[in-house]
This record gives structure tokens, C-alpha cells and sequence, in this order.
């Protein structure tokens, strides 16, 4: 990464979300189904690092079983959860009725269907199109946005714009300044694409914006926000840099006017991280 991107913010990046997170110590809902102990493990560390008050939102009795499996309690009376949970059997209309109300200040997807979730989240929040920003931790540590992650995300001209815009606001709210590398196709339509895309963020949205064209490399060492072809081929980079090239996921917060959400991996099972980055994002003040 170019040295003056990683002296300036990027660096202390995690930290920094920590920080605020603790700080703010919001109270998140996250969606369970079929919990495992590893997916309750993960809610627990997150209260355990003070992240968060956390309130799991799905079937209680699998989700207490879940809990003594954890920690091999064999007394069913004897345990204290050191989270909330609402019992629900459809999670994905009770997580986002819980953050739409103000009950919570943010959620994660967590194990929640995907589809549903987000089709849900949509409804209730009065928008057309999702808008996923992930946060991804190389294998050395350095931390990037990413978009488009979403396979029927950034597929248009003007979609990759408001992702631009969207994404260096949420940069800037958590202190970074936005050095964003877009990803283009060699064709032709790609290259016009990319130089109108060039020309609206520099010279009507007044931000900086470099083409790297296919040069994923260049993108990754020089910017701290890399935009990707469309949402199928961008999907694609974040799971071979997380799945096969060591990386990690911090989840990927959607980005709405209102509320935050962060959408999750159910391969992934790092919610505690995801965790903290609604905390860190969520509107509650320090």
C-alpha cells in the first residue's frame, strides 16, 4: 500500500473502529439461525470485548443449547447468558423490525437467510437498491472497502457512482481519507465506461478516482478503496482474498440514510468482527 495512505489513517484503521466501538457500546441485534457454539461464541466475545449489549434474535431453545454446548454445561437451569435473546422462528422480519423501531441501534445479518434479510431491509427502509461496502483484511493485516460484493450490485454506470459516493462518505465518517482504485474491463464498453466514470467523480462529484483497468496489483497498493467491474466479478476477488488467500471479512455494511446494517457471511463466522463495526457505525452517540 503507498506509504502516505498507510501514515495518514489506514494503518490504525481496526484500532480505530475498536475504539469507537467500545466508545460507543451500542446495543446490536444479529440474526441466528441453526446456531452452533462457534456462532454463540462469537456474540459472547463481542460483549466480552465490551463491543456491545447484544440481543440474538432467533429460536431461543436452540440458541441456549448452543450456549451450553459452548461451555459444556450439563444444567440446564444453571446457565447465565450473557446476552439477550428474542425468540422468534423468523429472524429476518424480527431483525430488521427491531432496528427500523430504534429498539437497536444497529444489526448484523449473522446467520439469517440472505435473501430474505435483505429483501426485508429494503421494504422497510423505503430503498430500491442495496448498497454493500465489505471490509477485508488482507493475510498481512492491511485493511481495504471493497466494492461492488453483491452479485446483482454495480451493474450499471451509475450504480459504481453512488457506490463511489456512498463509500468515501462512510470513509470519511470513520476518519479515513478515500483513495479509491477502480477495476475496469479492457473492452471497449468498458472503457467508456470507466472514463465517464472518471470524469462525473472528478469533475461533478469533485473526488479523486484512479482507473487501474485490470491491474488489481497497482489498485491494492495505491488505493484504500477498491471498486470492482460489477458486483459478480467483485464478489469473486473478496472470496479468493478471504478464502484462498488468507484474508479476513469484517462484515459489510449496507448504506442507508437511517440505520445500519452489516451484512455477513454464513461461511465466514466472524460476527464478532461484524459486531464491532455496527457498534462502530451505529448512530449512537459516544
Amino acid at each position: 500500500m503507498n506509504e502516505s495512505i498507510k501514515a495518514d489513517d489506514m494503518e490504525k484503521l481496526i484500532g480505530l473502529i475498536e475504539k469507537i466501538a467500545v466508545s460507543k457500546h451500542a446495543t446490536i441485534a444479529m440474526g441466528v439461525r441453526d446456531p452452533d457454539p462457534d456462532t454463540v461464541k462469537c456474540a459472547v466475545a463481542a460483549v466480552e470485548k465490551d463491543y456491545a449489549d447484544v440481543i440474538l434474535v432467533g429460536n431461543q431453545a436452540e440458541i441456549e443449547k448452543a450456549f451450553r454446548a459452548l461451555y459444556d454445561i450439563k444444567d440446564e437451569t444453571a446457565s447465565e447468558l450473557p446476552f439477550q435473546i428474542i425468540d422468534t422462528k423468523t429472524p429476518e422480519d424480527e431483525l430488521v423490525s427491531l432496528l427500523v423501531s430504534g429498539k437497536v441501534d444497529a444489526a448484523i445479518r449473522g446467520t439469517a437467510k440472505a435473501s430474505d434479510s435483505l429483501s426485508i431491509l429494503k421494504k422497510a427502509c423505503h430503498i430500491n437498491k442495496i448498497h454493500r461496502i465489505a471490509i477485508l483484511l488482507t493475510k498481512d493485516g492491511n485493511p481495504y472497502f471493497f466494492a461492488p460484493v453483491g452479485i446483482d450490485e454495480g451493474t450499471t454506470t451509475e450504480d459504481k457512482i453512488e457506490f463511489i459516493c456512498l463509500g468515501t462518505h462512510l470513509l470519511k465518517r470513520l476518519g479515513v481519507s478515500p483513495h479509491v482504485g477502480l477495476i475496469s474491463s479492457p473492452d471497449e464498453d468498458g472503457k467508456r465506461e470507466a472514463a465517464e466514470i472518471v470524469r462525473i467523480i472528478t469533475e461533478e462529484k469533485k473526488l479523486h478516482v484512479v482507473d487501474y483497468k485490470l491491474d488489481l496489483e497497482e489498485a491494492f497498493e495505491h488505493s484504500n478503496y477498491i471498486i470492482a467491474p460489477n458486483g459478480i466479478t467483485g464478489n469473486l476477488i473478496f472470496r479468493a482474498l478471504t478464502f484462498l488467500g488468507g484474508g479476513d471479512g469484517l462484515g459489510a455494511p449496507i448504506l442507508t440514510d437511517r440505520h445500519v446494517f452489516v451484512d455477513t457471511s454464513r461461511s465466514a463466522g466472524h460476527y464478532t468482527k461484524a459486531i464491532m463495526v455496527a457498534s462502530a457505525l451505529s448512530k449512537k452517540k459516544k
